[in-house]
């Protein structure tokens, strides 16, 4: 079985990342991922566009549909992941993360917790243990390494599937964490499966901070040009 390296975890312009999606596609094929997701902030935008791109230039590279959606629960936030096999024709979900879970079981994605130790960037804490769920982000790019090695206990401890990811804003984090799946072909349907099987390696990383300095100072700088013009 061909083992791939996969990204699932990236923002684009369609919310709070940096770069457009064709340049994270770019970025990602650079670093010899063969499999991503573009999850951007409660919108399948990015991945749809993302689907679009490679279909037309013939790029080849499994895009997973994503969203990383902002849930609620319990009175509390918190983000989940959902990753689907193909462009659904009715994306209309539900936030409450009970009933999130219930929609991606009849849409056949997968339901991943994000960084759920991180509970300044929306992490799902403790209430994780009322939830169900296909697999738990385990280690992000993004998250302190605490936060992270707590999740990977946990994900142990209920026996569900790990997955690494970037989180990456910018072209330059994508694939700083990853994952190595064994797949029966090269599509999303098999990406997914393999991840049901837990027939996934993660690759532990950070981001540089160096390069997190330049994605806030550039972040900073697009806040105040938009502030300028459109305030």
């Amino acid at each position: 079985m061909p083992k791939i390296k996969a990204d699932l975890h990236m923002h684009s312009t369609y919310s709070d990342g940096l770069n457009t999606v064709e340049e994270m596609i770019h970025s990602a094929l650079e670093k010899g991922l063969k499999a991503i997701s573009i999850t951007d902030h409660n919108t399948f935008k990015g991945s749809k566009k993302a689907i679009e791109y490679v279909k037309d230039k013939g790029i080849e590279l499994v895009v997973l549909y994503g969203n990383e959606v902002r849930a609620r629960y319990s009175g509390k936030l918190m983000d989940i992941l959902v990753l689907c096999p193909q462009v659904l024709d009715d994306d209309n979900y539900p936030i409450d993360a009970v009933k999130l879970y219930e929609w991606t079981r009849k849409n056949n994605c997968l339901y991943i917790p994000a960084h759920p130790y991180d509970e300044r960037r929306y992490g799902c804490g403790e209430l994780i243990y009322d939830l169900d769920m296909d697999a738990i982000e385990g280690w992000n790019a993004r998250a302190p390494r605490k936060v992270n090695e707590r999740a990977i206990a946990t994900a142990k401890t209920l026996g569900k599937p790990i997955v690494s990811n970037s989180d990456a804003h910018e072209v330059e984090m994508v694939a700083a964490a990853h994952n190595i799946i064994e797949v029966e072909e090269l599509d999303p349907y098999s990406v997914i499966d393999s991840i049901l099987k837990g027939k996934v390696k993660i690759v532990r990383g950070t981001i540089p901070p160096s390069i997190y300095a330049r994605y806030v100072s550039k972040k900073l700088v697009k806040k105040t040009v938009r502030h300028m013009f459109f305030k």
